[in-house]
């Protein structure tokens, strides 16, 4: 349910402060100009959206490390989840080689880098039940694709942007709903 809830609510608060902010397009803009640095409601942008579903992911990773007896997934995917809270640093459009836009970047960049050994380590733990092990290394091999989708120019920052969080968080969905329908058998 936590992982459940922090896609919830990110998406919630991304489309209600998406419609708000009179500047903001969803498919040009990158996600974090909803906080930028003197943007209206950019405190609670930085808050809700990052801080409150980065902490959420913090505690479905550690949930999750411990659901399948990995305490090295758990770790790595509560960095990610500590990574998109610390995104909630403010970006600086203004000076983007201002230490609190290098921030920005690098959080969400380190934390970016644990989601992706988290799954490596998933991907590749034969004590999992195949799966799991599948589905890491399909969502690893399509993240891929995004990543050089945008490097090749074939579509946009931002949209490689959406694109790596839709992977991101129908990974963290499809696992978090698995995980219910183990624990349901239990019952």
């Amino acid at each position: 349910m936590i992982g459940l809830s922090a896609i919830a609510i990110f998406i919630l608060v991304l489309v209600t402060f998406g419609l708000l902010h009179n500047d903001f397009h969803f498919l040009t803009d990158y996600i974090s100009k909803l906080g930028y640095k003197g943007t209206p409601l950019a405190l609670w942008w930085n808050l809700i959206g990052f801080g409150l579903t980065g902490l959420l992911l913090v505690l479905f990773g550690f949930r999750y490390g411990r659901q399948i007896n990995d305490k090295l997934v758990g770790t790595l995917l509560s960095f990610f989840g500590l990574g998109f809270a610390l995104a909630g640093v403010p970006f600086d459009l203004a000076n983007q080689s201002a230490a609190v836009s290098k921030a920005h970047i690098a959080a969400i960049t380190l934390g970016l880098a644990a989601w992706l050994f988290g799954l490596a380590r998933l991907g590749y733990n034969k004590a999992l039940p195949t799966a799991i092990r599948k589905q890491a290394n399909l969502t690893a091999g399509i993240l891929t694709l995004c990543m050089m989708g945008s490097f090749l120019e074939f579509w946009t920052e931002p949209i490689a942007e959406r694109l790596v969080f839709g992977v991101v968080f129908s990974w963290t969905t499809l696992s978090a709903l698995s995980l219910l329908k183990i624990d349901n058998k239990r019952l």
